[in-house]
């Protein structure tokens, strides 16, 4: 059974895919006009006779699988889509995994894309990339400065104290991306061996106050949990030395956000912010026009590509799970308790 939905169903086109060429793919369609009975009324008509359910990526929204419709659903063995973490209302993982279902969520598989844009993000910080670009459309040109930040961390990427806040894959792949700068990269991650540290060539914080304290730069590419709220505290937040650089693409959840825009207005630090509490923000919320923010509207991991990949794996994990093989997305109990707050 494949799940779409109207705003991505370019992207779960099941032409191209791993999908196309197999027998019995039943499309279940998904419009605006239907309301939830019509869904789940056209989920439940496909669900007797499905192996596998494709869910388009952030289609979250899927009937509840209750005791009932998992009566209905006595051939399934994998439910795989891009749910961001978020399937607790509707689905029990260890309830799944009880009856031989395995589930797969296939977010992480966003993580290059994001990983790059926080690159980009720090490379647009270093050289304020956007205030040149201005400075062009309004048929300027430079003669009276440098293209350089007085105060702040500016001019050059290479060699600079880059602090990752968290060592999971965004922040993982962030470190590869900027190893050629030759950055002097240290974490704060009580999860990550030493080991696993060392094999990346990173150094290690003992608390995220000690991380900020000892950067240029301040990468944050922890995930939202109950557990991680808050966790870039207004402490945090303040130990960041003046003129650093901040970078946020996970969610503003994890954020003291009172006290970035606080130390940020005040042209103490300068931030690159892709995630923001509430989206959108106000239209005239005064970071937007801040020469001390550099806001974009949550895109870090908003392409095409991306969300094809998305899809794709899905789709890949799938049939891997049908023909007996290990997927690569695989959500386990744990990992679902994490997310829901029930353990660290």
């Amino acid at each position: 059974m494949l799940v779409t939905e109207e705003r991505s169903r370019l992207e779960a086109d099941p032409v191209g895919s791993p999908l196309e060429g197999i027998a019995d793919v039943v499309r279940v369609d998904w419009t605006p006009a239907m309301d939830e009975a019509e869904r789940a009324a056209a989920f439940d008509a496909a669900l007797p006779e499905a192996e596998a359910i494709v869910v388009s990526p952030w289609c979250r929204e899927m009937p509840p699988f209750d005791t009932a419709r998992w009566e209905k659903a006595g051939r399934l063995k994998v439910i795989a889509g891009t749910f961001d973490n978020r399937f607790g209302h509707w689905l029990d993982v260890g309830d799944a995994g009880a009856r031989g279902v395995t589930v797969v969520d296939t977010s992480r598989s966003m993580t290059p894309t994001v990983a790059e844009f926080a690159l980009a993000m720090t490379l647009n910080l270093i050289r304020d990339i956007p205030a040149s670009v201005e400075v062009m459309r309004r048929g300027e040109w430079l003669t009276t400065r440098r293209w350089d930040q007085p105060g702040f961390v500016s001019g050059d990427l290479t060699g600079r104290r880059v602090g990752l806040a968290g060592f999971g894959s965004i922040n993982r792949r962030y470190a590869e991306l900027i190893a050629p700068f030759r950055c002097d990269l240290v974490t704060c991650d009580p999860f990550v061996s030493d080991a696993t540290l060392a094999d990346a060539g990173v150094g290690r914080a003992a608390t995220l106050e000690e991380l900020a304290a000892g950067c240029e730069i301040f990468i944050v590419g922890i995930p939202p949990t109950p557990a991680t709220e808050g966790i870039i505290s207004a402490s945090v937040i303040d130990a960041l030395p003046r003129g650093s650089l901040f970078v946020l693409v996970t969610r503003m959840a994890v954020v003291a956000q009172d006290a970035l825009w606080r130390r940020a207005e005040a042209g103490e630090i300068r931030a690159a912010i892709d995630v923001f509490a509430p989206e959108p923000p106000p239209p005239d919320a005064s970071f937007r026009t801040s020469p001390f923010v550099q806001a974009t509207p949550h895109i870090a991991g908003n392409t095409h590509v991306c969300h094809r990949r998305c899809f794709t794996t899905a789709c890949e994990d799938a049939l891997a799970t049908l023909a007996g093989r290990a997927p690569v997305y695989p959500v386990s109990v744990h990992d679902a308790k994490v997310y829901d707050g029930v353990v660290g």
